[in-house]
C-alpha cells in the first residue's frame, strides 16, 4: 500500500467516484466496470443510481461469481475485453464486488499493458475491511491459493456500508473471521464491536473503520510484506490450505470461515512452541464455536492439508512458516513449525466439533 491509495466512505466515496468517472471521460479515457454474476445482479444496480447517469458510458465485465473462477482463465477473459474495447493505459478498471473480484481486478489491471487505473468498490464485509486493502492481487492456480500475485494498490477504495444489507449470512460470518484476527494480533478491543450472535448483520461503521485503520497502520508501514506486515497472515498459513482443500473438492467453504479455523489451529500451535495461555486457547474456541460451524473433514485427509501449506507463498524454501501468538497484541512471525506438530494441531481442530451444540445453519 502506498500513500496514494485513498480511502472513502459514503457520501465523501461517492463524491469521489463520481470525479474520477466524469474526470476519465472528459479525457477520453475508457472506463470499465468488473463484477461477478452476483454483483451484477445485486450491486450493480445500486452502483449505477450513484454515479449520475455515467453508467451508460462505462463498459461492463461480468466473470462467474465464486473463489473457484479466480483464475488465469478468468482473467484472460477480462484482458480480452480490455483489448477489444481498446483500453489505453488510461483506462479506468472498478472493480464491484467481494475480495474475489478486488483480487482478480487488481492482478488483471496490474499486468495490463503493465499497469492501469483501478479502483476498488467493495461489497461484502471481507473486501471492505481486508481484501481490498494494501495493494496486494492475486489468483488462484491449481488449487493453491492466491500462488500468482502482484503488489498493485488501488487508486482508490470506496466503501458504501449498505452494500452490506444484501449479504448472506455466511458471507457476514467470512468477514468476522478477519475481524477476530485483527483483534488477536493487534487490538483485542475490537471485539466489543462484534454484533450478538442473533444479530450477526448488524456491522457499524465504527467497526469497519477501526479495522480498517488497524490493516492501513500495518501496511503503511510494510508495503511488500518483507516483516511487519506478515502479521497479516495470523490464521491464514491453515486457514488457505483448508480453503484449498475444501475447493478442490467442490465444497462450499468461505475465506472467512477457513481463516477463522486457521486461527484455532495457529493459536493451538501457539500454546506449544511460544508459550501462549491456554485461556486465549480456550477464550478463542468459545467464541469461535458462537459464530461459526466447525468444518469437517477426514483424520485421512490432514497429511494432504498439511502438503498443501508447504505451497504456501510465505514459506522459506520447502520449511512452513506460521505467525504465531505469544499474547493478544503480540504476534511472531517467521515460526517454521515441523509437519508432525501441524497434523496434531489438525487434530486439535477436529476434535472441537464434539464441542459444537450450537444451531448456525445458513
Amino acid at each position: 500500500m502506498t500513500q496514494d491509495e485513498k480511502i472513502a466512505f459514503e457520501e465523501q466515496a461517492r463524491i469521489l467516484l463520481n470525479e474520477i468517472v466524469t474526470d476519465a471521460l472528459s479525457r477520453d479515457s475508457k472506463v470499465f466496470i468488473l463484477t461477478d454474476t452476483n454483483t451484477q445482479q445485486w450491486c450493480y444496480p445500486v452502483f449505477a443510481e450513484k454515479i449520475d447517469g455515467l453508467a451508460a458510458h462505462m463498459i461492463p465485465i461480468t466473470i462467474p461469481s465464486g473463489e473457484i473462477n479466480k483464475t488465469l482463465e478468468s482473467v484472460s477473459y477480462i484482458w480480452k475485453q480490455l483489448t477489444t474495447h481498446q483500453a489505453g493505459r488510461d483506462a479506468v478498471l472498478i472493480n464491484l464486488g467481494g475480495g474475489m473480484i478486488s483480487d482478480i481486478g487488481g492482478f488483471a489491471a496490474s499486468c495490463f499493458k503493465r499497469g492501469i487505473r483501478t479502483i476498488h468498490i467493495p461489497t461484502s464485509l471481507l473486501s471492505m475491511i481486508d481484501a481490498s486493502i494494501g495493494g496486494k492481487t492475486a489468483i488462484d492456480f491449481m488449487w493453491y491459493k492466491n500462488l500468482i500475485g502482484t503488489f498493485y494498490p488501488a487508486e482508490s477504495i470506496l466503501i458504501f456500508p449498505e452494500f452490506l444489507n444484501s449479504l448472506p449470512l455466511p458471507q457476514i460470518r467470512s468477514g468476522l473471521g478477519e475481524i477476530i484476527k485483527y483483534s488477536l494480533i493487534s487490538d483485542p478491543d475490537l471485539l466489543t464491536f462484534l454484533p450478538p450472535k442473533q444479530h450477526i448483520a448488524a456491522i457499524t461503521t465504527d467497526l469497519l473503520r477501526a479495522c480498517i485503520h488497524v490493516k492501513q497502520q500495518i501496511t503503511l508501514q510494510d508495503p511488500k510484506e518483507k516483516g511487519l506486515r506478515k502479521v497479516l497472515n495470523f490464521g491464514h498459513t491453515a486457514g488457505h490450505a483448508i480453503e484449498s482443500y475444501f475447493l478442490e473438492e467442490a465444497d462450499v467453504v468461505t475465506h472467512g470461515e477457513a481463516v477463522a479455523a486457521g486461527i484455532l489451529v495457529a493459536l493451538w500451535l501457539s500454546v506449544t512452541v511460544v508459550g501462549l495461555s491456554k485461556e486465549i486457547l480456550k477464550d478463542y474456541q468459545d467464541l469461535y464455536l458462537q459464530y461459526f460451524v466447525p468444518l469437517e473433514f477426514a483424520n485421512e485427509s490432514i497429511p494432504d492439508i498439511v502438503e498443501r501449506m508447504r505451497h504456501d507463498k510465505k514459506n522459506l524454501g520447502e520449511e512452513t512458516q506460521f505467525v504465531l501468538l505469544r499474547s493478544p497484541g503480540q504476534p511472531v512471525i517467521d515460526q517454521t513449525i515441523n509437519p508432525t506438530l501441524i497434523e496434531q494441531a489438525l487434530h486439535y481442530y477436529l476434535s472441537i466439533k464434539y464441542r459444537y451444540h450450537g444451531d448456525t445453519k445458513n
